[in-house]
């Protein structure tokens, strides 16, 4: 019960003080996002993005992270609710992904509203 406290104090900290960098979030169009996790990514970055979906109504959270000894993102596993019905979860080791995340279209003609994983050029139109 302690360490959670203290783990979310830190978070808490480290959210009202830093300022972040380019999240990944990518926004195609006002009516789609996508979420590309790549081993670019620190942990400020991957704060922000939740907090960024958040605001937006969307619910992410990760169930396990791993970040090398220069703090990079090397695995992610994560659950994500659209809260429209469009949820899913994925995990991977990033070192092995080009893209990987997920997106939610919201355009009445998307070929596919909603996706967890890799993610391939079909999804980022």
């Amino acid at each position: 019960m302690k360490r959670s406290l203290s783990v979310c104090l830190i978070l808490a900290f480290v959210i009202s003080i830093v300022s972040f960098r380019d999240s990944g979030e990518l926004v195609k169009n006002a009516n789609k996002i996508e979420i590309s996790f790549t081993s670019k990514l620190n942990f400020n970055d991957i704060v922000k993005i939740k907090l960024d979906l958040s605001e937006k109504g969307i619910i992410l959270n990760y169930k396990k992270l791993n970040f090398d000894d220069y703090g990079k993102l090397e695995y992610i596993s994560f659950f994500v609710d659209c809260k429209d019905g469009f949820s899913g979860a994925a995990s991977s080791d990033l070192n092995n992904q080009s893209r990987f995340g997920f997106f939610r279209d919201y355009s009445e003609n998307a070929i596919s509203p909603f996706g967890t994983g890799g993610l391939n050029a079909k999804t980022s139109k």
